[in-house]
C-alpha cells in the first residue's frame, strides 16, 4: 500500500497530497502512522487490529491543553479501518480510568469494529493499575494535580476525540460524516459531559448507567456507614440468597407475571425487617443490624434541610453484583477503622467503598489520610448541606447532570440514548429515571422529550452488563439510525446467552416510562410474548424510600 505524503494545514487537521483510495487507510507501520504528522501527538505503535474488520490500531499520546488547567497528556488507541464507513465512535472508559480500555456496550464496540467505524479510546489523562485509584489527583508533594483532574473530568476525552477526527482526516482525506460517543458508567458520564461541555463533538451520545453526579459517592458512604455500625451488620455473601428469594417473592409478580425478573422495582414493597431472625441466627435470616443496613441501601440521601442528594437503590439481583460492589466478599477487618478492610481502601474492600473512599480523600478533601467516616452523614440518610456544597464545589466540573446544558444539546438537533440495568449495584437506576423525569418536566411532556432523548431500563441487568435478564443489545446501531435516518428507536431487543452462546431469553426494552408488558399466554422467554406499553413506574414502599416522591431537582 502506498504511503501518503502529508501537508500540515493548521491545528490538528492535515491534508494528504496523494490518496490511493478514499476508503483505504495509510501504511500500518510506526513510520506510516508518524507520517500523519499530527501536532501535539506522539505515536508509539501501529499494528493490524486483532479482531473485527481489517484495521490499523494506532497507539500514542496527545497533549491535553486548554485554558482551564495546565497541560497534561492522555494516552489513546485509535482504530483506522481499511474500509472506512465515514463514521467515528468514541468509546467511554470506566471507574477512575488510568488504562486505555472501553466500558462501552460490548455490542456497540463489536458493531463499530465490524462495520468500519474509526474508533478511539483513552486513559482519561493518567496512568493507574486500578480503576478505583484516585491518587493521580495529587502530586507527590500533596498539591492538586490540576492537569490530571481536568483530564479525568472532561478534557482528555475531548482532546482524544479531536485527535481521532484529525487522524481520520489525515488518513482518508476527509473528516467523519457523523460522530458518536458510547459509554457506560464513567463512560456514561463522559457522554453527558461531552453533550453539556462540548456539544459540537458528537451528533449523538449513548449514556449507559451514567456516573453523572460525582457526589453519588455520598450515598454510597451512607450505606457503608450502616453496614459497618457493628460486626453483625455487614451484608455478606452467605445472606444474599435469602434476601434474593424474599425480594422475588415480594416483587417478581408486581408487573403481572412471575418470570424471575423484577420488572418494576419502584412498585415493590419489600420490607427488610420481615427477614429478621425470630430464633437462632442462620443464613436464612438477618440480624436487626443487617436489616437496618439493607433498609438504608434502599433509602435516599437528603440534606439536613430536605433536598434530595441521591436516590436509594433498587432491590434487584442481590445474588449478582451486590457483594462485588457494595457488601463485600469478606468481613471487614475492623468495622471501626478508617479503612475497615485495610489496604488503603483497595481490595478486598468492595468496589464502591474503594471508589468513594478514594474520591473523597483525593478529589474532595485532597488529603490521603482523611477518614471518610467523619463526613457527618447520619445513619438515617441525611447529610449536612455544607458537606454537599463542598463536595459539589470540588467535583462539579466532572458532572454530566446539568439539565439546562443537556436541553441545549438536545435542542440543537442532537440525540441521546440512555440505558440502565434495574439490578445495578454500583449506581442507582433511580438516579437515571429521575434525570429523565426532570427533563420531561422541563420539556413539558414525554412526547416532546422522546423526539430528542430516550431511556431504556433493562430488567434483571446489573452494572452495564450481566445479571439474570437479557443484557445484550445494540444501542449504537439505534443511535445511528436515529441521527442519520430519523428513525427513533421504539424499542431495543435484548437477549440473554448462556456460556455456550445459546440464546436463553429475549425481550423488548421500551422507551421510559413505557415498559414491556407480558401478553399473558406466550413463552415469557420469547420477545414476541411482550409488547411496549405506556405503564409508568408504580410507587411502593421501595420507590418511596428511594426518594421518587421527593420534589425538586437533586442538589447537583
Amino acid at each position: 500500500m502506498k504511503r501518503m505524503r502529508l501537508l500540515l494545514r493548521g491545528g490538528l487537521a492535515v491534508s494528504p497530497v496523494f490518496l490511493a483510495s478514499a476508503a483505504t487507510a495509510f501504511d500500518c507501520t510506526l513510520e506510516g502512522a508518524r507520517d500523519l504528522g499530527l501536532p501535539g501527538v506522539t505515536v508509539t505503535a501501529a499494528a493490524p487490529a486483532e479482531s473485527g474488520a481489517p484495521a490499523c490500531l494506532v497507539s500514542g499520546t496527545a497533549v491535553t491543553s486548554d485554558d482551564t488547567a495546565p497541560d497534561g497528556e492522555a494516552r489513546f488507541e485509535i482504530r483506522l479501518p481499511d474500509d472506512w464507513n465515514g463514521r467515528f465512535a468514541m468509546f467511554g472508559n470506566g471507574g477512575l480510568a488510568g488504562r486505555v480500555r472501553a466500558s462501552a456496550n460490548a455490542v456497540d464496540v463489536e458493531y463499530a469494529n465490524d462495520t468500519g467505524y474509526v474508533t478511539a479510546m483513552t486513559d482519561l489523562g493518567h496512568v493507574a493499575e486500578s480503576s478505583v485509584d484516585a491518587r493521580f489527583a495529587l502530586n507527590s508533594d500533596g498539591t492538586p494535580n490540576e492537569a490530571a483532574v481536568a483530564d479525568y473530568y472532561y478534557r482528555a476525552s475531548h482532546v482524544v476525540t479531536e485527535t481521532a477526527k484529525a487522524m481520520a482526516e489525515a488518513a482518508y482525506g476527509r473528516a467523519p460524516d457523523h460522530s458518536y460517543l458510547t459509554g457506560c458508567s464513567t463512560g456514561g458520564r463522559m457522554a453527558q459531559v461531552a453533550a453539556t461541555r462540548y456539544p459540537d463533538d458528537f451528533d449523538g451520545v449513548i449514556s449507559g448507567a451514567p456516573f453523572m453526579d460525582i457526589s453519588s459517592m455520598l450515598k454510597i458512604q451512607h450505606f457503608q456507614i450502616n453496614q459497618l455500625l457493628s460486626p453483625d451488620a455487614q451484608l455478606l455473601p452467605a445472606k444474599l440468597p435469602a434476601i434474593e428469594a424474599a425480594v422475588l417473592a415480594s416483587c417478581d409478580a408486581v408487573n403481572g407475571v412471575t418470570d424471575g425478573l423484577v420488572q418494576d422495582p419502584a412498585a415493590c414493597s419489600f420490607e427488610p425487617e420481615t427477614l429478621v431472625c425470630t430464633g437462632a441466627e442462620d443464613d436464612s435470616c438477618l440480624t436487626g443490624a443487617q436489616a437496618k443496613a439493607l433498609r438504608a441501601y434502599f433509602t435516599a440521601l437528603h440534606t439536613d434541610d430536605g433536598q434530595l442528594v441521591y436516590p436509594g437503590y433498587a432491590p434487584v439481583l442481590f445474588d449478582s453484583g451486590f457483594s462485588l460492589f457494595q457488601g463485600g466478599k469478606e468481613p471487614a477487618l475492623d468495622v471501626n477503622a478508617a479503612e475497615p478492610w485495610g489496604n488503603d481502601g483497595f481490595d478486598p474492600a468492595p468496589i464502591e467503598w474503594s471508589f468513594s473512599d478514594h474520591i473523597i480523600q483525593y478529589l474532595v478533601k485532597q488529603d490521603p489520610t482523611y477518614n471518610v467516616r467523619e463526613l457527618g452523614i447520619s445513619t438515617d440518610g441525611t447529610v449536612p448541606s455544607a458537606v454537599v456544597e463542598e463536595f459539589v464545589a470540588m467535583t462539579e466540573a466532572g458532572n454530566g447532570s446539568d439539565l439546562t446544558a443537556t436541553q441545549a444539546f438536545l435542542d440543537s438537533g442532537k440525540k441521546m440514548i440512555l440505558y440502565h440495568g434495574w439490578g445495578d449495584h454500583a449506581l442507582s437506576p433511580f438516579r437515571t429515571t429521575r434525570f429523565v423525569d426532570d427533563l420531561i418536566r422541563r420539556e413539558g411532556s414525554e412526547d416532546v422529550l422522546s423526539e430528542k432523548a430516550r431511556l431504556f431500563m433493562v430488567p434483571g441487568m446489573g452494572h452495564c452488563r450481566d445479571g439474570a435478564g437479557p443484557d445484550t443489545f445494540n444501542t449504537l446501531a439505534a443511535l445511528e439510525a436515529w441521527v442519520e435516518e430519523g428513525r427513533a428507536p421504539d424499542m431495543l431487543t435484548a437477549r440473554k446467552f448462556d456460556d455456550e452462546g445459546v440464546e436463553k431469553r429475549a425481550m423488548p426494552l421500551c422507551p421510559y416510562p413505557a415498559r414491556a408488558v407480558y401478553d399473558g399466554t406466550g413463552d415469557v422467554n420469547l420477545a414476541e410474548s411482550w409488547s411496549c406499553q405506556n405503564a409508568p413506574l408504580g410507587i411502593g414502599s421501595v420507590g418511596i424510600s428511594a426518594g421518587l416522591l421527593t420534589g425538586g431537582e437533586p442538589t447537583q
